[in-house]
């Protein structure tokens, strides 16, 4: 892909968004589509003002039909005279007027481009149209699938959360019943999913709230466990579905609850509810990375070669965390606060099995002394890891206005240097960031103090651990050195 179109599109995992001051805005206009036949809804009609006359412009500026879904798996469809040249920003505000949200969900929602294999948030003089276009080679780049899974790929367009709207002005500003069900769809998929790893006790107390929001106050004759049977998944992730003899049916559990939080609060008090409990969530507002980390070493110990551990990376305007996906538990939760890291490129790119990576480094307390872990993550999508962590703990700190349209550069110092060459020079790829001066007062050694807010299950990590004054005092590899041997 040349530098030209790499321009056009950011993968979600990055999430930079450029100043609104240097967003081409197009004039648009509204106007009542024609029926689109029998049993169609017509919708509103959006028109591009023509770029030229020549023919191909002629054929940028003809009419598309464009459907944005929403989270709950429904869509807002409209017509755009021009679509091929329509922005994110566009099609964005047409969606906030269609579902005549108030002014908060400008920065509250984005526009995402997603599919099974890969999920991108949109900059807001991104096109859309060239998006899709693209797919198959951002997928290549940026996932390990197979040429059959993209060309089986097939991206849609959503009205999704904003990653880097914060926690704490979603908890204050989000109030309008609209933009709290869309959160709240958005978060119940997310627990469904397996994304959000909970507790047994947490899935069936959302369990039963979505019982409530979906089928109202529980009637005993209707809500028994047999009503929910053939739903349980669809309101329990799947490794709580599972049956045995000592744990109760998950219906039955489903309708126990659905008893248990059945409640005469309108819809958005309900909203507010399951929200509230997924607040406190440390990867509540993330986006999700794959990649994997190494396995600690079982009872044999060096015999055995253990494959890696499959994890998620979430990243939110808050901090970094590491999900495992196969037992469905937060390993990690590092804050920005007491993050270091670093992204590397293997030595030999290209070379199947090497991946990138990103090192995390973090200070914690053992044995009465401060000490650093160095915990190393494997991903394609490791730079755009790094690209996020940048963004975010600028606008968290407050170098840039804390808005969806602005972020760019890192405060706290990675190990090292952020990329490959060696210079803060961004270039036009999804994976960098324009980075600015910037000082911010740390710890020793570039990590900043302990806070009370890190979670971190060393047992189930494979890290190097150093003292203050940079020795290394245990290398919990079972490898020689750091490799890029993935």
């Amino acid at each position: 892909m040349d530098e030209e179109a790499m321009d056009n599109v950011i993968p979600m995992d990055t999430y930079i968004l450029p100043n609104t001051k240097n967003t081409l805005v197009i004039p648009v206009q509204y106007r009542a589509a024609e029926g689109r036949g029998s049993g169609e809804v017509s919708g509103p009609h959006l028109v591009i003002p023509s770029p030229g006359g020549s023919a191909y412009s002629r054929n940028l500026t003809k009419s598309i039909e464009i459907c944005v879904f929403l989270a709950d798996k429904s869509g807002v469809e409209f017509s755009v005279d021009g679509g091929k040249m329509a922005t994110a920003q566009d099609l964005h505000e047409l969606v906030v007027e269609l579902l005549e949200l108030t002014s908060i969900a400008r920065d509250l929602f984005a526009l995402w481009v997603t599919s099974p294999l890969l999920e991108i948030q949109l900059r807001p003089h991104h096109i859309p149209f060239r998006v899709v276009q693209q797919w198959p080679d951002l997928v290549q780049k940026y996932t390990s699938a197979t040429a059959e899974e993209i060309i089986q790929d097939e991206p849609v367009l959503m009205f999704r959360r904003n990653v880097f709207f914060s926690k704490a002005r979603e908890m204050r500003e989000a109030t309008d019943a609209e933009s709290l069900r869309l959160l709240y769809e958005e978060a119940k998929f997310n627990v469904v999913e397996s994304r959000c790893p909970c507790s047994s006790a947490d899935c069936e107390k959302l369990a039963g709230l979505q019982a409530v929001i979906e089928h109202g106050q529980y009637d005993h004759n209707q809500h028994k466990p047999a009503f929910y049977k053939n739903k349980v998944r669809s309101y329990l992730p799947e490794y709580m579905c599972k049956s045995s003899w000592l744990k109760t049916k998950a219906e039955t559990r489903i309708s126990h609850q659905h008893m248990r939080m059945s409640t005469k609060d309108p819809q958005d008090a309900l909203y507010t509810k399951y929200l509230t409990h997924v607040w406190n969530m440390p990867f509540y507002g993330s986006a999700f990375f794959k990649g994997q980390i190494e396995r600690p070493a079982g009872i044999l110990g060096t015999w055995t070669q253990n494959p890696d551990v499959e994890v998620f990376v979430a990243i939110n305007s808050e901090c970094v965390n590491i999900i495992d996906r196969e037992k469905h538990e937060l390993t990690l939760s590092v804050p920005f606060e007491k993050l270091s890291w670093e992204y590397m490129q293997p030595p030999c790119q290209g070379q199947e099995g090497r991946m990138p990576c990103l090192f995390l480094q973090f200070m914690c307390c053992e044995d009465r002394s401060m000490v650093t872990n160095l915990l190393q993550v494997f991903s394609k999508q490791a730079a755009m890891m790094d690209a996020m962590i940048e963004s975010c703990v600028l606008m968290k700190t407050g170098s840039v206005p804390n808005t969806p349209s602005s972020c760019t550069a890192p405060v706290y110092p990675p190990l090292h240097v952020h990329n490959e060459n060696g210079n803060t020079d961004a270039d036009a790829g999804y994976d960098t960031v324009d980075t600015v001066a910037c000082t911010q007062q740390m710890g020793e050694h570039g990590v900043a103090a302990a806070i009370p807010s890190l979670v971190a299950h060393l047992e189930r990590l494979v890290v190097s651990t150093f003292n203050l004054q940079g020795e290394c005092m245990k290398d919990g590899s079972r490898r020689q050195a750091w490799r890029f041997d993935r």
